[in-house]
């Protein structure tokens, strides 16, 4: 599925992407590392040019640049502009993170229609999806309770657990802070694939591997134009089929955009990119 053309992203972020609850009560939000995802396939480490964020910092960016998506680091860092590409720690120093659980809806196939919507999302997927997730959630509340689950904005679900500490699972070596939450999360992972499963090799690196990144929550994933939600309340409770109404944006927006129909466009994307030199939208640098 192609990405959307920038100028439908950037209107996004202009207008349907807002600070809610969930940005305001996650505790070390404002420590991660953010990275953008370009409609030509480039990554941006937003960090390499402001240190520290607000969410109307971020949103500013994110307008800038109308990414495809928008990333968040798992761990809290004490420095997150120090972070190098390709998942160096780079004396950056880890203080906290969350631990993340990435659910996509073939880890527990179940024989449903397989209808999508006009974004490309099938609610029936997403049943699966939620299951697999709630067993999941069941199984993490033996051990923690603070929990904050985020529509991935097209195949399932990201599960955060927020009061993770990687001390619970094993003897935390400061001199290699690193390594110390990867085994830890290794420790948790093969413990909840015993008790519950929902992991396949690739979704069980992905929980045990520290230094990956995840969607911003209420970010717009890119490929389907649906919002990804998160906070959401009981997500026991929750309908997926009202989920996907309220993700819908454009809908909400009342904007006349047929998602996937949308075509590339090169010349509008490129004179987008060149219009302005890109130091004319960069913030200082906080002190």
């Amino acid at each position: 599925m192609r990405p959307f053309i920038p100028h439908a992203l950037r209107r996004f972020y202009s207008q349907g992407f807002e600070e809610t609850d969930i940005h305001r009560r996650w505790a070390g939000l404002w420590r991660k590392q953010f990275k953008l995802r370009l409609y030509d396939g480039a990554f941006i480490s937003l960090n390499k040019l402001r240190p520290r964020f607000s969410f109307q910092s971020l949103k500013r960016y994110s307008v800038r640049f109308a990414p495809v998506n928008l990333y968040m680091s798992t761990l809290n860092w004490l420095m997150p502009e120090r972070v190098a590409e390709k998942g160096k720690a780079n004396y950056a120093y880890p203080i906290s993170g969350e631990y993340v659980v990435d659910v996509d809806h073939y880890l527990n196939y179940l024989p449903h229609s397989h209808r999508t919507t006009e974004e490309g999302v099938c609610e029936g997927c997403l049943e699966n999806s939620k299951e697999i997730s709630l067993r999941l959630l069941d199984a993490m509340s033996s051990n923690y309770s603070r929990f904050e689950v985020v529509f991935s904005g097209r195949r399932g679900f990201h599960l955060h657990v927020l009061d993770f500490d990687s001390s619970d699972w094993i003897e935390y070596n400061e001199v290699n802070p690193i390594k110390s939450h990867e085994v830890a999360r290794l420790v948790y992972t093969r413990y909840l694939k015993q008790v519950c499963g929902g992991f396949d090799d690739d979704h069980f690196k992905l929980s045990v591997d520290p230094m990956r990144v995840v969607t911003f929550p209420d970010s717009i994933n890119g490929q389907t134009g649906c919002k990804s939600l998160g906070g959401r309340g009981d997500f026991e409770a929750l309908k997926v089929s009202s989920m996907l109404l309220e993700s819908r944006w454009t809908r909400i927006y009342n904007y006349p955009i047929k998602w996937h129909n949308l075509e590339l466009d090169d010349f509008l994307y490129k004179y987008q990119r060149l219009e302005e030199p890109l130091h004319a939208h960069l913030e200082p640098r906080c002190g």
